[in-house]
């Protein structure tokens, strides 16, 4: 799987599987405090969002918009009249349906518990893949999990300031890529230091209002190697970045 940054889609990535649990987050019981489903959008409303990147040089901003319509326990999200994702809320638990721009691609369909407690992981997927290019096999094992960090009061980044009831949640990608350079390239003296095993550790956050959904999301990585530049490790110290790449997404109302 290729790498995704954390976007205000994290609803798209948030439930692209559900269960599991982490090393540093517990499995959620279907038992809480916390009513999941009072961080989605109680009515219908239009939602636009900045989009700031940074990967070289001067950031990139762009907007983006969202339709949701709210009919009973029914939250549809549409992009440019296409409908992106439904979300169906029982008593117990909260179904949601990614639907796909490629029409080959299935429908993704999960379903969670909507209680829960700080701490509780909301999903765990396993990601593996493997692929052969002129420098050799490169193999991705890793493990993405989604859990729920904390409740806050007030989130605020730069010009944009949420206040009110907020979940906050933290993604995690964890794991290795491990490059099989071919013989004759590393005889040459040619990419050795790219040859092995790398760590990858990617952390994003999302926050959630309620009644309203995610407002922000912010993902900063940090680069050790220009060489490798999918191999993101934000467990290293700010010293030993050599490049800073940042996606963030901002919520303004409409």
């Amino acid at each position: 799987m290729n790498k995704k940054y954390l976007s205000l889609a994290l609803a798209t990535l948030l439930f692209t599987a559900c269960g599991g649990n982490s090393s540093s987050s517990k499995k959620n019981d279907g038992k809480g405090s916390i009513d999941f489903a009072q961080y989605f959008p109680k009515k219908s409303m239009n939602k636009g969002y900045i989009v700031r990147k940074q990967y070289e040089g001067t950031p990139k901003t762009t907007l983006r918009n969202e339709t949701i319509e709210v009919l009973g326990q029914t939250i549809t999200t549409s992009i440019d009249a296409k409908v992106v994702k439904k979300v169906v809320i029982t008593d117990k638990n909260i179904t949601i349906t990614n639907i796909s721009e490629d029409k080959k691609s299935k429908e993704q369909v999960n379903r969670m518990y909507r209680k829960m407690d700080i701490g509780d992981t909301l999903f765990s997927e396993k990601i593996e893949s493997s692929e052969t290019n002129d420098l050799g096999k490169i193999t991705t094992t890793s493990t993405y999990s989604c859990k729920v960090k904390s409740k806050e009061k007030k989130f605020e980044k730069g010009d944009y300031l949420y206040e009110g009831d907020l979940l906050k949640l933290e993604c995690i990608n964890k794991g290795t890529k491990v490059y099989d350079i071919k013989q004759t390239i590393l005889d040459a003296g040619v990419a050795s230091d790219l040859n092995g095993t790398h760590e990858i550790y990617d952390t994003s956050y999302a926050y959630l209002q309620k009644n309203v959904g995610e407002v922000a999301s912010v993902n900063i990585d940090c680069i050790t190697n220009t060489k490798i530049p999918v191999i993101i490790n934000d467990k290293a110290k700010s010293s030993s970045c050599v490049q800073t790449r940042s996606y963030s997404e901002f919520y303004v109302e409409q």
